[in-house]
Order: structure tokens, then sequence, then C-alpha cells
């Protein structure tokens, strides 16, 4: 019997990665897991939303 197991070490969309990347060079030491919580939405929001931004600028 095989069994495959994929992990994935990184995020895979561009705003994903980018949101971890920024939250790693932040002191989160003192962030309960709810305000993590927070500040990942909020960084994923704007830089997604950067992004969306960017896509239509060059559609236009």
């Amino acid at each position: 019997m095989s069994e495959s197991i994929t992990l994935n070490t990184f995020p895979s969309g561009k705003a994903s990665a980018l949101t971890m990347l920024f939250l790693e060079k932040q002191n989160l030491s003192s962030m309960t897991p709810e305000e993590l919580a927070d500040k990942y939405s909020e960084i994923y929001d704007r830089i997604d939303s950067r992004f969306k931004s960017m896509k239509k600028k060059q559609s236009a």
C-alpha cells in the first residue's frame, strides 16, 4: 500500500507568501494568537488589494 504525503512548506500564492515574509520580520512576541490572526488578515488584505490595483492598471 503506497501512501503519498505532500508537505507545502511555503505559501502557494503571492499575497500569502509576502504576508508571511513581512510578518517574519516583525516582533510578534507580545501578540496573542488572536492579534496575530488579525494582523495576518490586515497585511494579507493590503497586499492582495495592491496586487488587484496593479492588475487593473495593467489591463486599462
